[in-house]
């Protein structure tokens, strides 16, 4: 196996995506990254919305080589020693074309995302069903990949909605909104079936209970409900959650002020929307604080909803909405996702990362986070550091005001401003200098890190 570099280290320009959830112009940390992170002359609009970075292959929107070089997979395929062990991964895409899979792919999706307001309610279908999904409609759903993913804060603080709660603390939230108790009695069987099972109900009548919610024959009903409850939290604040002061340690006035907020999130952008009870009552509404971070597996619905995050995922692009989105793609999305998941909740604290100095970082200054999926890792550098080799291939973004050099083993270095994207090619030993900060997607089958970095 090769030590030395099999090829240099090349920067990359990436392109934003506008979606409406993003933050508008400078506000968003894409926007602010776009100078360096894009082509050159690249121009900010200020009324436009810089949602996500993407930073990768995936032929919906890759990378290419800076300044106006080929697509990324086009490079690799030139170069096929950049991979090293990543090679196992294939590329999950079918059809003819560069554009639908041919050439080289890194195994992962490395992102920036900013968010004013939520994104969709949605699950990231597993291999099985993605398979089947892109068999039928290869247009909405692109690839045969799962997509399990992680996020680490950028912002001084994250808020998102992540898994099921356990079901103690559901049953305590629907008690602690008297305006369900005038629902219809369509809608009042199902949530009377899991409430009064109590934590023994299971995910039966928890699956019941939230696509009763999701329904369209709720909806209109739900959304009056849920302006309701809004106009109430806004005029009590924290106090609107008086009922759970009984409900033990779980519920704590840092917990409330959470709920509070989020709900003055979600009327503010999504006004009189079931899928805002939906997530209030049966998801973990979970805050990072900065370079805290968290794992979302193909079982577990989520929907991000305010912040800057570093986002990292196997290399897909599939996704099932069920919630903030229109009411056709819920009516569609939602039974494959009934039938997809397990309904099973889970403990906020079982999803967060760990993170530990890094033993290829030779100075010390890197941290990488104890990621559970095989075709990815993240680490965090800031300051000076020499890296030993990885097994397969990285990409890295300078995110700090300072600027950072960059350079192969050997090499001489190159500066980074910030945003700039870079990719390093697997067996590339590299060094980074100045005091800036650089985040890093990579994958690394070394025996060495077989206990820090994704399950090999």
């Amino acid at each position: 196996m090769p030590t030395e570099p099999t090829s240099s280290i090349v920067r990359l320009a990436c392109s934003p995506n506008n979606f409406p959830w993003g933050k508008t112009g400078k506000s968003s940390l894409v926007a602010q990254f776009a100078p360096n992170a894009c082509e050159p002359n690249f121009t900010i609009k200020e009324s436009e919305t810089y949602s996500e970075l993407w930073m990768g292959s995936h032929p919906t929107n890759p990378a290419s080589i800076y300044p106006s070089g080929p697509v990324l997979s086009e490079h690799i395929a030139a170069h096929p020693e950049a991979l090293g062990d990543a090679s196992k991964f294939p590329a999950p895409f079918t059809g003819k074309g560069t554009t639908e899979g041919e050439g080289g792919h890194v195994p992962f999706l490395f992102k920036i995302l900013c968010c004013k307001q939520a994104l969709p309610m949605q699950i990231h279908p597993n291999k099985k069903v993605a398979e089947d999904l892109h068999s039928k409609d290869p247009e909405q759903f692109p690839d045969t990949n799962h997509k399990p993913e992680i996020a680490v804060c950028l912002s001084d603080r994250f808020l998102g909605f992540a898994h099921f709660r356990p079901l103690s603390e559901i049953t305590s939230l629907f008690r602690a909104i008297p305006e369900l108790e005038s629902v219809s009695s369509y809608l009042q069987v199902k949530l009377r079936a899991f409430t009064t099972g109590g934590v023994q109900a299971g995910a039966s009548s928890l699956k019941d209970a939230w696509v009763g919610v999701l329904a369209k024959e709720s909806e209109k009903e739900l959304g009056k409900v849920m302006s309701q409850v809004a106009k109430r939290v806004a005029k009590e604040g924290v106090g609107a959650w008086s009922s759970l002061d009984s409900e033990g340690e779980v519920w704590t006035e840092k917990v409330r002020s959470n709920l509070t907020e989020a709900v003055g999130i979600l009327e503010e952008y999504n006004p009189g929307d079931p899928s805002s009870l939906a997530a209030l009552l049966f998801m973990n509404l979970v805050e990072l604080k900065k370079g805290e971070g968290m794992y979302v597996g193909a079982d577990g619905l989520h929907a991000w909803l305010q912040g800057d995050i570093v986002e990292l995922m196997a290399l897909s692009d599939n996704v099932l909405n069920v919630g903030f989105t229109s009411r056709s793609e819920i009516d569609e999305h939602l039974p494959i996702v009934q039938e997809s998941i397990t309904f099973q909740s889970v403990d906020p604290s079982s999803i967060a990362l760990s993170r530990t100095p890094f033993v290829k970082g030779l100075k010390r200054n890197t941290t990488v986070y104890s990621v559970p999926f095989e075709e990815f890792s993240i680490l965090h550098t800031v300051g000076e550091e020499e890296m030993e080799a990885f097994t397969g291939p990285a990409i890295g973004i300078v995110t700090s005001q300072e600027a950072v050099t960059v350079g192969a083993k050997g090499e001489e270095g190159v500066r980074y401003e910030r945003g700039s994207v870079f990719f390093v090619p697997a067996h590339t030993g590299f060094r980074t200098d100045g005091n800036g900060e650089v985040w890093m997607a990579f994958y690394d089958g070394d025996d060495k890190t077989k206990d820090q970095v994704g399950s090999q």
